[in-house]
């Protein structure tokens, strides 16, 4: 199969909605624009109760097990997830299935002569002019899991929370927020209190909030949000405690306990994941009325495959891949790295690639903290890649000038560490999702995810 309408749909996001940007910018246009997109679909977002996952990283795995978890526990489960790894599709799912590509172009494609509208109307000076790649893509999304007849759907937020283009659900059963730390600070401000004021935004009357954020100036800010709204306050390591076992672990909350558990990914963040999302499964249960097993919770957790998460793609040598694309991210990685039951004397060798308007500083000083050798590159995102020079210059004053080389292409970055690493080693590809996904090509081809509608290997 082609799928040369699912291929224009893309295009049409891609240059159309991404690269020709909105007039009006996201701060002012608020969710004007989605919420007119969404209307445009029949406001599916009202048709279903929602899990809402916020976070300065974590929130996509969290997530994904969140929504493992309703799933065995008998529920249709939509999942929403942004940005993808290699195509479009692998944003929106229901019950582990993909949505078809023909079916994601006529939706995206038949919001065209509404596009047109919004634009032609800003130019008048009325309304807040045409609509984002993303908020497209959500709306669909959110078309998708009402005609599929969802029980819930779990969606995972953008960047920030009050600004965000899913911040359109006036009352969610269950929010998340994972963590709060310093990202897109042009946006969300250059405090970790205002940082934790925008994600906390998403809170409204009357819900549950599952909070892993454990620093005092962000949690005293989620902690008032959460009192200002009459919310219920699940935190890790209060409400909800995450017990280690040491090959299993449990989760206890007001529910009760779960043990017995597992995660497929690799790294004590994915176990802290996994108690945020089985937290979050009790809270929508108690909420709703549903059933809740610990049967369910273990099931769903070991069920859960995270591509481009410590996602294994070869061995001999070992490659690994890991989408870390901000400080924690970034810092779990090393530490899960770091973990890894490796041969000895074997090495650990990077082919890493951060865009320009990331923490580059911190993101290196985690990641040579562990590396034998690093190949720079550029992520594929020409608006975004900056001078490599920094993250060069990064590796080599800690791993020295030798030790470091340059790729600008990506696959010759990677072709690179490959010819250079020995059977025992391992290569980790990280620092962007974007680079990721590109070179994950190499092992599940796009056109194989869009054949079988999954994304796993």
């Amino acid at each position: 199969m082609t799928f040369e309408r699912y291929f224009q749909a893309v295009d049409y996001l891609q240059q159309r909605l991404w690269h020709e940007l909105p007039i009006v910018p996201v701060e002012r246009a608020l969710q004007h624009r989605v919420r007119r997109v969404l209307e445009h679909f029949g406001d599916p977002h009202r048709r279903f109760p929602v899990i809402h996952v916020a976070g300065s990283a974590g929130k996509g795995s969290t997530a994904a097990m969140t929504a493992a978890i309703l799933r065995q526990a008998g529920l249709r489960v939509g999942l929403y997830t942004s940005p993808h790894l290699q195509t479009f599709i692998e944003r929106i799912n229901v019950d582990g299935e993909l949505i078809a590509p023909e079916r994601f172009a006529d939706l995206v494609l038949g919001v065209d002569p509404l596009v047109r509208r919004m634009h032609i109307d800003v130019l008048d000076r009325v309304g807040y002019g045409r609509p984002s790649l993303v908020e497209v893509a959500f709306a669909a999304g959110m078309r998708h899991f009402a005609d599929t007849a969802c029980d819930v759907a779990v969606v995972e937020a953008g960047l920030g929370g009050r600004t965000d283009y899913t911040n359109v659900f006036e009352h969610a059963p269950v929010r998340v927020i994972t963590n709060v730390e310093y990202e897109h600070r042009e946006r969300l401000g250059w405090s970790l209190e205002s940082i934790a004021r925008e994600k906390a935004a998403i809170v409204h009357p009357g819900e549950t909030l599952v909070s892993g954020v454990t620093g005092v100036r962000a949690g005293a800010i989620v902690a008032a949000r959460a009192a200002e709204t009459s919310t219920r306050l699940w935190r890790a390591g209060r409400e909800v405690r995450l017990r280690d076992g040491g090959t299993t672990f449990a989760v206890e909350g007001p529910w009760g306990v779960a043990g017995g558990l597992r995660v497929a990914s690799a790294g004590e963040h994915q176990r802290r994941n996994a108690a945020l999302a089985a937290a979050a499964a009790y809270a929508f249960a108690g909420a709703t009325g549903r059933a809740m097993r610990e049967e369910d919770v273990r099931c769903g957790l070991a069920s859960v495959r995270l591509p481009g998460r410590m996602e294994r793609v070869q061995e001999r040598p070992a490659v690994l891949l890991d989408g870390a694309h901000n400080p924690v991210e970034a810092r779990c990685l090393a530490r899960a790295l770091r973990d890894l039951d490796r041969p000895k004397r074997s090495r650990l060798i990077f082919v890493c690639g951060i865009l320009a308007d990331k923490d580059q500083a911190p993101m290196v000083r985690a990641l040579a903290g562990v590396a034998d050798r690093a190949i720079v590159t550029q992520p594929p995102l020409a608006e975004r890649t900056g001078d490599p020079a920094g993250v060069i210059g990064l590796f080599a004053r800690r791993l020295g000038e030798g030790s470091v080389a340059f790729e600008a292409s990506p696959q010759a970055a990677l072709a690179l560490a490959l010819s250079q690493a020995r059977a025992a080693d391992t290569v980790c590809v990280t620092g962007s999702m974007f680079l990721v996904g590109a070179l994950r090509e190499r092992w599940v081809p796009e056109l194989r995810i869009l054949e079988r509608r999954s994304s796993e290997l």
